[in-house]
């Protein structure tokens, strides 16, 4: 009886612990009535409620995206099923690729500014060409960022290679905090006018499911500018 007790004790300090209700995954008040909302009038409203889309994964009866509150440092995830959220909850900072607090680590995707320690490369083309190709490998929450210098007016296009089905790219334009092209939500491909001059960034990233287990891909990445 005294074992049980005291087992039960414990469990309820683990209960309460910082890292406990951390990782607990709630309903927040403020968006609990979205759920069996349309996903395109759910995305607007949380959009309007101060969260942003960074990125998502489709299964196989439900899609996922996840959502980034820089105000309230909180990371939603929401499940759409034939059109409709099904549920949203919290989930740990680094879904949403943000360190989570206290643990500072490299994270894909360029959300609120560069990656701490992910590697960076310049892309100049060669005399006369318009496009050149990079080739690379990458192991769990490793990134490569390409930058590319573009003036306002000209095409940049973009397409990725990828030996896992969970690597992507973003493109991000000069001095933004979001990425205007999310490769895990539009795709392999981007092509678009630049609308600023400048230095864009291009993303090379694992999505966090497979970060986390550790996985690695290989891949071409071919960029090009129509000038």
């Amino acid at each position: 009886m005294r074992h049980w007790a005291n087992t039960m004790t414990l469990t309820a300090l683990l209960a309460l612990t910082p890292l406990a209700l951390a990782v607990a995954q709630v309903t927040p008040s403020d968006v609990r009535d979205l759920i069996g909302a349309r996903g395109s009038s759910g995305e607007s409203e949380l959009a309007a409620r101060g969260y942003a889309n960074v990125g998502g994964q489709t299964g196989d009866d439900r899609k996922w995206t996840y959502w980034w509150n820089e105000r309230r440092g909180v990371c939603l995830s929401v499940a759409t099923v034939n059109g409709r959220y099904d549920s949203i909850i919290t989930t740990p900072a680094p879904d949403c690729r943000r360190p989570a607090p206290g643990r500072p680590v490299t994270l894909p995707g360029p959300v609120g500014g560069p990656v701490a320690s992910g590697r960076t490369e310049d892309i100049r083309f060669d005399r006369g060409a318009s496009s050149a190709s990079r080739r690379g490998a990458l192991h769990g929450y490793e990134t490569m960022t390409y930058l590319l210098d573009v003036r306002a007016g000209q095409t940049i296009r973009v397409s990725l290679q990828s030996s896992n089905r969970s690597g992507y790219f973003n493109v991000t334009a000069p001095r933004a905090d979001q990425a205007l092209f999310n490769g895990s939500t539009s795709g392999d491909r981007y092509r678009g006018r630049a609308a600023v001059s400048g230095r864009y960034k291009i993303e090379v990233y694992l999505m966090r499911n497979a970060a986390r287990r550790g996985e690695t891909m290989r891949y071409t990445v071919d960029v090009g500018v129509d000038r």
